[in-house]
């Protein structure tokens, strides 16, 4: 298995595809099985750099606290140790955000900037949401229940009664339950406490933000304490902005043919961008 020491841990990791670098970082509980339903797709355009995160899937999982600076450093040094200097960087749900946390601390390390129904900070509702997942994990640890009440928060009512949903939850399941508790708990507590908006005015790659309008996890507007994707959009200059209508958190998933068509035209565009700098 394909593992590398960085940053003080053995990360696990897989190339896919030839053609421009891309590093995918999967979302909170899900490690780099988050993007298996776009993996395919995107290969074929792109070399794809699919890893497990610090405390995901067969990286090493240490007893520690956990916040979105950790895991971008954990990206830079896995770059560093594949003799990777520039890449795409694309991250989904918390992944987007290590993204946009990695593009203000890192720019010459990046190319184009994804952030995949992700925001810039919490709001009461969003802290709420996360320190229940928190308990429910400590209570229950990573079990078909806890799974259920993810996925319900994570894809739309219409997705579910569809006929993928049957196979979605099953999917999820399996996923979810390859987590400790431990590493749920730390997640959760990164995104209750991160606040990415003096980052996001940092950030000078060109970016694009994909998010919904049926978002519950990550929303498009928060209440006022927190700071939504299009926030986002709004103050990261030259940022483009996809909305997606009639679906929940987990575009990946529930309409993931249309996300990778998003990706790799901008991600085209952002690398002839990226030249004549």
């Amino acid at each position: 298995m394909p593992k590398v020491q960085a940053n003080g841990i053995d990360l696990y990791y897989e190339l896919m595809g030839k053609g421009e670098p891309l590093a995918l970082i999967g979302g909170s509980l899900f490690g780099r099985q988050n993007f298996g339903m776009v993996w395919e797709g995107l290969a074929k355009h792109f070399q794809l750099i699919s890893y497990d995160q610090r405390g995901y899937g067969l990286s090493d999982r240490p007893l520690q606290a956990y916040d979105l600076d950790l895991w971008a450093d954990d990206l830079a040094a896995l770059l560093d140790a594949l003799k990777i200097d520039r890449c795409h960087v694309m991250g989904t749900s918390a992944g987007g955000m290590i993204a946009l946390k990695f593009a203000a601390k890192y720019p010459d390390r990046c190319i184009g900037v994804v952030s995949d129904c992700a925001f810039a900070k919490c709001d009461t509702m969003r802290k709420i949401m996360f320190r229940t997942w928190r308990h429910m994990a400590t209570s229950w640890g990573c079990s078909p229940e806890f799974a259920d009440h993810v996925i319900t928060q994570a894809v739309g009512a219409e997705f579910l009664d569809g006929p993928q949903g049957k196979k979605v939850v099953e999917m999820v399941r399996t996923v979810v339950g390859m987590n400790s508790p431990e590493t749920v708990v730390q997640a959760c507590l990164a995104m209750e406490k991160m606040d990415l908006r003096k980052d996001i005015k940092k950030i000078k790659n060109p970016t694009m933000v994909i998010t919904a309008r049926k978002d519950m996890l990550t929303p498009m507007t928060t209440g006022k304490t927190g700071a939504g994707a299009q926030w986002v959009a709004d103050n990261l200059k030259g940022c483009e902005l996809k909305v997606y209508d009639n679906i929940g958190h987990a575009d990946l998933v529930e309409c993931p043919d249309e996300t990778i068509a998003a990706t790799v035209k901008f991600l085209k565009r952002a690398k002839k961008k990226m030249a004549k700098k």
